[in-house]
């Protein structure tokens, strides 16, 4: 029995219906971070650390996990590799930025034990110590607008120079991770210099 060969046609649409449900996937992913990260920039949160660090690290290694799942070592090209590069460098700067803008503040003594209690059962409890808050605010909001205006600019502008790669969902999560990991260096580095008496 002879195997069935695809006709040019077939081919293209195979490879449009791809492409376009990759790029539901990354719209959704997009909404959702925005929306997620959003929130957190215009809520006041504590500065603990342990926790901070989280979103950043599992961002990263879950973009790393899709990105080597999806895509062959083989198949990125230069452009690609330049592509990743110019992403990464917004991304950080303009996390950096945002560290740089948030309000730090320090947490009141009722802040500080409805903190405690809140977290007192958690499975992995923070060795932090706890007595600032920060929040980004409108400011840090519109840099997180610009960062995703950007992302869509350099997808479009990469998917002309034939870059296949930038557009990948484990791609979208690195930068964001990235933009997380500047931000939260950023603002320990400035809560680690603000002395805040301990409150209990």
């Amino acid at each position: 029995m002879s195997e069935r060969v695809e006709t040019p046609n077939q081919c293209r649409t195979r490879s449009i219906v791809s492409l376009s449900i990759q790029l539901v996937t990354n719209v959704v992913i997009i909404i959702a971070v925005l929306v997620f990260v959003g929130y957190r920039q215009l809520t006041w949160r504590a500065i603990d650390a342990g926790r901070m660090w989280r979103m950043p690290v599992i961002l990263g290694i879950v973009g790393l996990a899709t990105l080597g799942g999806t895509t062959k070592p083989q198949a990125i090209t230069g452009v690609d590799i330049a592509v990743l590069l110019v992403e990464l460098v917004i991304s950080l700067g303009l996390g950096a930025l945002m560290g740089m803008m948030a309000t730090i503040r320090p947490l009141t003594a009722d802040g500080v034990s409805l903190y405690r209690q809140a977290h007192a059962n958690d499975r992995r409890p923070s060795t932090s110590v706890v007595t600032l808050e920060t929040r980004t605010g409108w400011m840090g909001m519109a840099l997180w607008v610009v960062l995703i205006a950007v992302r869509v600019g350099v997808d479009v502008l990469a998917g002309m120079a034939g870059s296949t790669l930038a557009a990948s969902t484990g791609v979208i999560l690195l930068m964001v991770a990235a933009n997380r990991l500047a931000r939260v260096a950023v603002i320990l580095s400035r809560a680690s210099r603000i002395s805040a008496p301990a409150q209990v």
